[in-house]
């Protein structure tokens, strides 16, 4: 009979490459928001905004970016998965 009231050991690995890539990223999008201050027009087919400001224009492209990324990665790897499977 085995005892599990033992508690397991971890390994503290630190910072991981990831972690650091999303520090360095999150202050390079803080120093555009922080150099882009004046305000700008969008007329972009049938959408017009007036008086936006540049940061509140440069965060959003950066989030529809990272999301656009997410959404292609997951697919990507469903079709490699998916693939894998079938030649089994």
């Amino acid at each position: 009979m085995t005892d599990d009231d033992t508690p397991k050991k971890t390994t503290n690995q630190g910072l991981g490459l990831g972690t650091v890539f999303a520090i360095i990223g999150a202050f390079i999008i803080g120093a555009l928001v922080t150099a882009n201050t004046s305000s700008i027009d969008i007329n972009f087919i049938v959408y017009k905004a007036h008086n936006i400001p540049l940061w509140w224009y440069t965060l959003i492209v950066v989030i529809l970016a990272v999301i656009t990324d997410r959404i292609i990665g997951f697919v990507m790897r469903r079709r490699k998965a998916h693939k894998n499977k079938k030649e089994r």
